[in-house]
């Protein structure tokens, strides 16, 4: 039996997701506060998200964000004794025609590449593979020297300033990575994970980074800082080599905030992924981008 997911609290919503993902390839545990966030910042509408329900147990979940024109199937899983009954593509056909009631004309998802079962659902599905996405990190250096004397000058820019750069992207942003996700993170406390406890910063906005090459390149970088992480970090090139320009312009952002370990999720494996690799980032894993008309 589904139900919908606005018939929980976000303590049970934790739950379930936690053990649809106990045995799962990338391991990403969840509490409560950051699936609040999750759901806040991606536009997920809890109505028309839904839980599966056997024997008064939780036993998988999906949800589904909604934009103008466009939904996102998200958090799909089913817990391990619960699979291969049909409860994945319960769910799965719940949220399409959820999306269909709605009237968006695309729906989207990313599953982790290596995860064939999913795969082999959503093409069931009707999705078609559109990209391959990287998941990657960097250290925090705070004993290193970064000098690069190709820098010519350094704008530092707030809020505002990232989400109108943001906002003149020429390429598709994936959904974790749209402006909207963006626009939407004021609006939340920041969440900086310390072991098993989670401690609550006061930035809650955006910054970014103007940089200026002297070679005329110029780039820029948009992201969060909590006192031990940099996350949502985008880059954009305005001129010059994607692949030298975006390496200028992280390792400015990195001469800024040493001490940090940096997150970027879900970029094109690019010229531009190969300056985050000059700039220290390493690849943790994959995401392959989805996409079924309606």
């Amino acid at each position: 039996m589904l139900i919908s997911a606005r018939h929980y609290t976000f303590s049970q919503l934790t739950e379930a997701y936690n053990r649809t993902r106990v045995d799962y390839l990338v391991p990403m545990p969840m509490n409560e506060p950051r699936l609040r966030e999750y759901t806040q910042v991606n536009d997920v509408d809890l109505d028309y998200s839904y839980v599966s329900v056997s024997d008064n147990t939780l036993c998988g979940l999906g949800m589904l964000g909604v934009r103008k024109g466009r939904s996102w199937l998200t958090r799909l899983g089913v817990i391990p004794n619960g699979r291969r009954r049909g409860t994945g593509s319960a769910i799965t056909e719940a949220l399409l025609e959820a999306s269909q009631l709605i009237g968006v004309q695309d729906v989207w998802l990313e599953v982790i590449k290596g995860n064939i079962p999913a795969q082999k659902l959503f093409c069931k599905y009707a999705f078609e593979e559109v990209r391959e996405l990287v998941i990657a990190r960097r250290p925090p250096t705070p004993d290193s020297i970064l000098l690069n004397n190709k820098i010519q000058h350094v704008t530092y820019m707030e809020h505002n300033d990232a989400i109108y750069l943001l906002s003149q992207r020429k390429q598709r942003p994936n959904w974790l990575n749209e402006t909207e996700s963006m626009q939407n993170v004021r609006a939340l406390p920041v969440l900086a994970s310390m072991g098993e406890n989670s401690v609550r910063q006061t930035s809650r906005n955006l910054s970014a980074i103007m940089v200026e090459l002297a070679d005329g390149g110029q780039g820029w970088v948009s992201y969060q800082a909590t006192f031990l992480q940099l996350t949502r970090i985008v880059v954009g090139v305005l001129a010059g080599d994607p692949t030298e320009v975006t390496a200028a312009v992280l390792q400015t952002l990195h001469q800024h905030h040493r001490r940090q370990d940096a997150i970027v999720e879900n970029l094109p494996d690019d010229e531009q992924w190969l300056g985050f690799q000059q700039a220290g980032y390493f690849e943790t894993f994959r995401r392959i981008e989805m996409k079924r008309s309606l």
